[in-house]
């Protein structure tokens, strides 16, 4: 693999998007558990939000499908809604899907977004892991420069608490050129995120509040979970852990 390959090679791969698609089509009835967390914080920002200038406004970027979205518009209908993704095959299924109807999609790099400050919350969902350093300090900040002063970025990702800045490689039957991983220690992400202009920082380690079985399919790497001594359910993926995170940060600057 080259030293150059960017997350952008993932994300608008075909393979990689038929298989990624496939999967937030299982989702589009039933909100995944991670996604009713990243519900429950976007309500805790919109109230600590002034709604007296005029409709809230929500960027989903790296939308796919919209899944996160169609939930969205069902439960918080007051929210003015725009998803953002570099893939335009996936835009195109989501400006045809008529439960979509009043959302906004557009293609959006996150490493440049529009400097507009005109979003009160920003969601990114499961997209940094993809990205090293360079990258990750470039879409913090990119986001800042979209955010309204005091606007909320929500984000579900790989952060932990312990001093380990893991890069990994999976080599797999979907990635046989391998899928790069970042697992981040969460104090390094709070430093990016404090040069980056937000404050106010928290981690909220997710793990799932249901059994998931593994697959049992040769080569599928699905997410199961394990029980552990103290009850949770933990997240894995093949023979590898998954630290899943929500963080949520305030631009302060």
């Amino acid at each position: 693999m080259s030293a150059d390959f960017s997350y952008q090679d993932y994300v608008t791969d075909k393979s990689f998007l038929d298989e990624y698609n496939a999967y937030q089509a299982r989702y589009a009835s039933q909100m995944r558990e991670s996604d009713k967390v990243l519900l429950g914080l976007i309500k805790q920002s919109l109230a600590k939000r002034d709604s007296g200038s005029g409709n809230m406004r929500l960027l989903d970027v790296g939308c796919s499908t919209g899944n996160l979205l169609l939930h969205l518009k069902r439960l918080l209908p007051e929210l003015e809604l725009i998803g953002g993704d570099l893939a335009e095959s996936s835009l195109q299924e989501c400006r045809a899907n008529p439960e979509l109807a009043g959302i906004g999609f557009e293609v959006l790099d996150l490493l440049n977004l529009p400097q507009t400050m005109s979003y009160d919350i920003i969601v990114i969902n499961a997209v940094l892991y993809m990205m090293e350093d360079a990258q990750f300090g470039q879409a913090l900040k990119s986001v800042a420069g979209a955010l309204k002063l005091g606007g909320c970025m929500i984000v579900f990702d790989f952060f932990h608490p312990y001093p380990q800045d893991l890069h990994i490689l999976e080599v797999s039957k979907s990635h046989p050129a391998g899928l790069r991983l970042r697992f981040r220690p969460m104090a390094m992400a709070e430093n990016s995120l404090a040069i980056a202009g937000f404050g106010s920082v928290e981690f909220r380690p997710f793990t799932l509040p249901i059994d998931l079985a593994p697959s049992g399919g040769e080569g599928d790497l699905i997410t199961y979970t394990v029980p552990a001594a103290d009850s949770r359910r933990l997240p894995f993926r093949g023979t590898l852990f998954q630290p899943w995170c929500h963080l949520t940060a305030v631009r302060a600057s």
